[in-house]
Parts: C-alpha cells; structure tokens; sequence
C-alpha cells in the first residue's frame, strides 16, 4: 500500500489557505440571451459563474492507499449570486460516476477514456454545444429551474481503484464523510447557501446515483431530495454476476484490468465495502473465490450494509421524510441496470413511499443532460 507524501500535506495545507480560485473556465458570452439584466442598469450584466476551487479534505487524510486528500470542485453560481448579496441560495450537490473527475458535466473530453467503440460505453453524453453554465442559464431563463449553485466535486479513488462509491474505506477513505461533511461544510462557510436540508438536494449518475440514494436514506437531515440517474441500487444485481466475472479471468483473479469493465468494478465495490488491510496484495476480499461463481456469505453480507436495497428496511422513516425522490434508467441501458429496479419499486410501493420513476430511450449515460434537466427541475421544484 502506498504512504501519503508529507510534501503532499504541505501543497495542501497551502492550497487550502489561498483558497485556489481561478477564473471561470468556461468563457462569458455577452450576446447570450441567458444573461440577466438588472432592473436598476439595464447596461448591468450580472453573470453566472462555473469556478475551479480546490479544498482539503480532513475525511480523506492518511488514508492507507494514499488517494489525495486535495480535492477539486466545480461550482457554479447563478446569474445575479453577485449582485443580490442578501439572498441566499438552494444547492445541488452532483456527483459523477465514470468518467471520474470534477470535470465529468462540464468537458466531453474527460469522457476519451471512458467511450470506447469496443467496450460497454460506445457513445459519448449529450453534451450541450453552449456549454454547462450557459446550459443552466438557459434552464433558469425558460423559467424551468429556479436560481441555485450547484457544485461538482471529485471523489475518484485516484490511488486506487477509481470507483469510490462514496463511501467510507478504511482502505480508500472516508469517500462518504467528504461530501456529505467537507464538502457539505465548505458550501455554507464560503457560499450564501440555503444551510438546512429542504435547501440542498444531492443528484447522481451511475455510482453517483447509487450515492445520491444513500445519502437520502442515511442523512435526510442533510440532504432533503434525490435523484439518481442510472444508479445501482441493488447489490444483488452485481452479486449475481458471478459467472460472467469468472468468465472475464479464465486464468484466476489478477487485479483490475481497464479490458475487464466488472472485475475492475468488483475490485473497486470490494475496495469500497469489503477492504481487507491483512490481504495483499490488492487488500480486498471480493464476493467470490475463483474458480467458483458462488457468492461468499461473509463477504455478501459486508456489502449489504451499504445496500440501499437493504438500508431501505431500517432508514424507511428517513426515506419517507424527504420531500422528494426522483430516479430513472434507459431502456438500453448496457448494464441492465433498470432490471433491478422492479425489486426496489415494490419495496418504495410497500413502504408507502412516495416518489418519481421514469424510464427513457437511452442507455447508460448518453442522455446525460437530458435527463439531468428533468431531475434538476424536479428539485428545483422542491427545495425551498
């Protein structure tokens, strides 16, 4: 396992004092007609704003694979968040799956290593030709969503096995404890946000999905909506999988391959849910013992502590706390994801639950913003 550098603590420390703000990546258009006048100085653009900050995250210090506890996030804020200094604002935390990186929602070319004509991601998201803050300018002029920031960070095990599945890892580190503590902390200290739950809502793709869930069931009083886009809520769906993992290493488990899509994914939800710091040399027990494809009972029920599926039965009181839950899947998805979701309906169906389900003609990814405008109205409809 790798030791964090102490020069590393250093650049951090010192990231951390200046704050690191630079100016907005994405270029100011004058002529776009998402920009806001002001009502006093019609000649007075107050401009949204998408910003690189850096932060130092205490969950993630010392972690025993050594992923950086220096932490990029992308924030945007709405047009007018300048001029209006006594107003404060609803956030949306959005979190990524593949690619992973701060830079997921805002730059097609993180996705190069992603899409891959011969792997299970062959077309590239959505991507709008204006860009993501004029994108979200263009959503709050049409009226579809109302003024709030929205703030991306990354959580790739970026030492390790990339999938972090936000959570704590006394391998990987404490990915929960990052966003729902630092990054939660980090907002309402240097942001004029709306600092209670029904002002913050959490929405996430693929893992980050899977996350936004979690995060609904285990901390309401945080987060007051969800949304999850394509997310694995279902831990028996990947458990069943053993046959085709065993398929991928004919010649018995060997770590994580970037050609091996489920097997690097294992080693990753192994990293994140069942790390074992006495079993090297990847440190992890996963769900199966090559050459068999049966599930291991011990390592099975790790994983099911971190199961939404499972947490649902004892956080179902959290759950119907919300004030909104929102969540789809792409009837091409090619992961299959939405076949598990049937199990996870009839149990939001018992519980009395109520929330939004929707299906499109799409697949995993490629309809990122499409989808991300349907749930970025469905929270901008409840938070307040």
């Amino acid at each position: 396992m790798k030791t964090f550098p102490f020069f590393y603590i250093i650049i951090a420390v010192t990231l951390s004092f200046w704050n690191c703000e630079v100016e907005p990546i994405e270029p100011i258009d004058p002529n776009s007609n998402a920009l806001y006048l002001s009502k006093e100085n019609p000649k007075d653009l107050h401009k949204s704003k998408l910003q690189n900050k850096v932060i130092l995250s205490e969950a993630l210090t010392n972690n025993s694979i050594g992923n950086s506890n220096i932490r990029k996030l992308q924030i945007y804020t709405p047009p007018g968040y300048d001029k209006h200094t006594d107003r404060s604002y609803p956030v949306v935390y959005l979190l990524h799956g593949e690619p992973f990186s701060e830079k997921t929602f805002i730059d097609i070319k993180a996705w190069d290593e992603t899409i891959n004509p011969n792997g299970y991601f062959k077309e590239y998201p959505d991507f709008p030709t204006e860009g993501f803050r004029v994108w979200v300018d263009h959503l709050m002029a049409s009226g579809a969503i109302e003024p709030m920031i929205i703030v991306m960070p990354n959580s790739d095990s970026d030492a390790g096995y990339r999938f972090s599945f936000y959570s704590n890892s006394i391998l990987n580190g404490n990915f929960e404890d990052y966003i729902v503590q630092d990054v939660v902390q980090y907002m309402d200290a240097h942001y004029r946000t709306i600092t209670h739950a029904s002002g913050r809502a959490v929405i996430g793709y693929s893992q980050g999905g899977y996350a936004a869930f979690k995060f609904g069931l285990k901390y309401p009083d945080i987060f007051g909506t969800v949304a999850s886009h394509s997310g694995l809520l279902l831990v028996d769906a990947v458990l069943s999988m053993g046959p085709v993992v065993i398929a991928e290493n004919p010649d018995g488990f060997t770590g994580p391959d970037p050609t091996k899509f489920l097997t690097s994914a294992g080693y990753a939800m192994s990293a994140a849910w069942s790390p074992n710091l006495n079993n090297p040399p990847f440190y992890v027990d996963l769900p199966f013992a090559w050459p068999s494809p049966e599930v291991l009972p011990e390592v099975a029920n790790r994983w099911y502590q971190h199961d939404v599926f499972s947490l649902l039965d004892t956080h179902v009181n959290a759950f119907q706390s919300l004030n909104g839950i929102y969540f789809d899947v792409g009837l091409y998805d090619e992961l299959g994801t939405g076949l598990a979701y049937p199990y996870l309906i009839n149990k939001l169906d018992y519980y009395g639950i109520d929330y939004t389900f929707k299906t499109f003609e799409g697949g995993h990814f490629n309809k990122t913003f499409e989808r991300l405008a349907e749930s970025l109205a469905f929270c901008s409809n409840t938070m307040h």
